[in-house]
């Protein structure tokens, strides 16, 4: 029975409040199971079920936890966890949080604010998500708490099996109690995140001194302070219209949503002591800037804090203005749908991910090596194989950021440049912007199988310039997205903007824009770093017009008849989109059958317009304008940098 119900939890997991009626069915049917069943079977610490909701479990144990049941209606979140969705919550029992008054110097609920109280409740549930133990991973869980901030799973081994450790405090006694909207596990401590601002956190760990004794020598610790946009308030107006609105779309994906915070992070990849002491033989902030100098040369060296100085650039390359969970550098985005194990992915191709530093005008790759299954491989020379990995200290986690040990020196080295500008760089466009990841909105998971819809107000999202008559939106991962990792830049209006690019690389570029064509787009005049890339492009024009040229590429879809509708179209100045991305689900709107490539989408729906060749002196950022010559939406999906060397050698993907 135990098998029964686990094989039946997975098949249905995600399906939120729509499948509660449905799950209840399924217990009537097999409820007299159940009873046939002997108990040893359903019981243990983990796959258990129960046909409470969240809140009526709880509630039935006051012996052990009358604490939180006080809590939760004193917040009024029992309401909450006994209705409709889904959740994963964790319960600390009496002793717990007795302890946890006693480590704050109250001795009871009553001492401590209402807002604090709503706080501790929501740290302990993730909405919208069910995790049983065999989802838990080492690290963060993909998905935030209500207070939004991740959890911390860890693990050690036991003589009885696996014991699951969360936020490094609250060891997981009994785990799995599977319930109507949601799955519960209990725990021994209060789950209390840091407080420590990101410099905080890495100055209380003594296996990175020599790294922080480096932050503060060249003041670059002062670009880690921030942790919240205080004069951002979410304007009503902008909310009344959104929160519901669907604008003549269904319901059940155009859930719009106007972030109420405007949250700041940052990310710090840190080589620790041990490491510069057995690698590199070094213990010294001289010896770690003689190393800096080999690297980046000696410059200003009796300037620190100057941004050309050799141990600032070392260090500054560390450093992201985004927090970025270690899930997050690559992973999150490879694994995209709303059901487990799908991807909008093609996996027989590697994914990059291009992350721009603190080190002035320079980037980062993050890259998959499907070949073993690994994510989150740094700056991969290829031939020569080096690379720096996080080691198994990573997702230590600051209110405002986030930091990882890495196992090798990470630089912007000549080798790693070298092959950066012999390959294609395909930018996702929520890569460009922080405020996406900083807020928890880029590839924010779906709840309940929801798609999200997010609208900013003007001067939200540094980089976008909008005018009035512009609306700024991003779309979370749809399985019905025939998109590069499932999402989008979406505008409508009147829309005249702008977007400044993360820092290219100094070189000569072919530059292309990924987008997909609908009906409701209608033309757009592209201009790149101000002047016009070539005349205004239709949006609504499919591939298969005699303006573009798209043919079917059939199977096999890279043999020599279609290599030469390639080569027709590039005429013509466009693409067929990457073989790479897939759409999931078939929504009727003509994109073609489930798992259909970017390539092979019907009637040439998917594609890339080239908007020419750039020669870029220096490694900078550069300028997308768009302007619409009538009202209609806009999609932005991806830009591609290809240097000219490289065009020969491009495969299909």
């Amino acid at each position: 029975m135990k098998l029964i119900m686990k094989n039946f939890k997975m098949k249905n997991k995600k399906l939120g409040a729509n499948s509660y009626l449905t799950n209840l069915l399924f217990m009537i049917v097999i409820g007299g199971l159940l009873y046939a069943c002997d108990s040893d079977d359903v019981g243990g610490n983990f796959y258990t079920f129960t046909g409470d909701t969240v809140g009526s479990y709880i509630e039935s144990d006051p012996e052990n936890y009358s604490e939180l049941i006080r809590l939760l209606d004193t917040t009024n979140v029992m309401g909450l966890l006994k209705g409709y969705g889904v959740y994963t919550v964790f319960i600390p029992d009496n002793e717990a949080m007795i302890r946890f008054y006693q480590s704050k110097g109250r001795e009871s609920l009553g001492e401590f604010p209402s807002d604090t109280l709503k706080k501790i409740v929501y740290d302990h549930i993730i909405k919208g998500h069910e995790y049983l133990a065999e989802d838990f991973s080492e690290g963060f869980l993909p998905d935030i708490t209500m207070s939004g901030r991740f959890v911390r799973m860890d693990y050690e081994s036991t003589e009885t099996g696996l014991r699951y450790i969360v936020n490094s405090s609250g060891i997981i006694t009994e785990g799995d109690i599977e319930v109507h909207n949601g799955v519960v596990h209990k725990i021994t401590e209060v789950l209390a995140p840091t407080e420590n601002t990101i410099m905080e956190a890495i100055a209380a760990d003594e296996k990175f001194s020599l790294f922080y004794e480096a932050l503060l020598l060249t003041g670059l610790d002062e670009k880690l302070k921030l942790v919240k946009d205080e004069s951002y308030v979410a304007d009503p107006v902008l909310v009344e219209k959104h929160i519901g609105d669907n604008n003549g779309y269904a319901a059940n994906w155009e859930q719009r949503i106007v972030p109420l915070e405007r949250k700041y992070g940052y990310t710090v990849l840190m080589e620790s002591d041990e490491t510069f002491k057995s690698r590199y033989s070094i213990t010294t902030i001289e010896q770690l800037e003689a190393k800096a100098n080999e690297l980046y040369g000696s410059n200003n060296p009796d300037d620190y804090k100057n941004s050309d100085n050799s141990l600032n650039r070392f260090i500054a390359y560390h450093l992201v203005n985004k927090k970025i969970p270690s899930k997050y550098f690559i992973e999150k985005y490879d694994n995209t749908g709303f059901k487990e194990g799908t991807s909008h992915s093609v996996q027989k191709y590697e994914m990059y991910e291009y992350i721009e530093t603190m080190y002035k005008n320079n980037m980062m790759e993050v890259r998959t090596i499907r070949s073993s299954g690994e994510y989150n491989v740094f700056n991969m020379v290829e031939s020569t194989g080096d690379a720096v990995r996080l080691t198994g200290n990573y997702d230590n986690d600051a209110i405002n950021g986030v930091y990882h040990e890495i196992d090798g020196i990470l630089a912007y080295s000549s080798d790693f440049v070298s092959e950066l500008l012999t390959k294609r760089l395909r930018l996702d466009s929520s890569s460009f912007f922080p405020e996406l990841a900083n807020n928890n909105i880029r590839s924010s998971s779906s709840i309940e199988d929801i798609h999200f819809n997010y609208a900013f107000p003007q001067g939200y999202v540094d980089r976008i310039n909008t005018t009035e008559t512009t609306q700024l939106y991003y779309l979370s991962p749809d399985d019905r997205f025939m998109n590069f990792q499932g999402d989008e830049i979406w505008l409508q209006g009147v829309y005249d903007f702008e977007i400044t690019t993360p820092v290219i690389p100094a070189g000569t570029y072919e530059v292309r824009f990924g987008y997909h064509v609908t009906g409701r787009r209608g033309k757009a005049q592209l201009y790149w770093d101000n002047q016009p890339a070539g005349i205004p492009l239709n949006l609504s024009l499919a591939g298969v017009s005699t303006d573009i040229g798209w043919v079917d590429p059939g199977t096999p879809n890279d043999d020599e008849e279609d290599l030469a509708n390639d080569k027709a179209m590039r005429n013509r100045g466009y693409m067929k989109g990457g073989d790479s991305y897939k759409m999931l689900v078939d929504a009727g709107w003509g994109y073609g059958a489930p798992n259909t490539t970017g390539r092979n989408g019907t009637n040439g729906l998917n594609l890339r317009k080239i908007l020419g060749i750039y020669d870029f002196t220096e490694s900078s950022t550069h300028v997308l304008g768009v302007r619409a010559t009538e009202w209609g939406e806009f999609m932005f999906d991806y830009l591609e940098f290809v240097p000219v060397e490289a065009l020969e050698l491009e495969g299909i993907e």
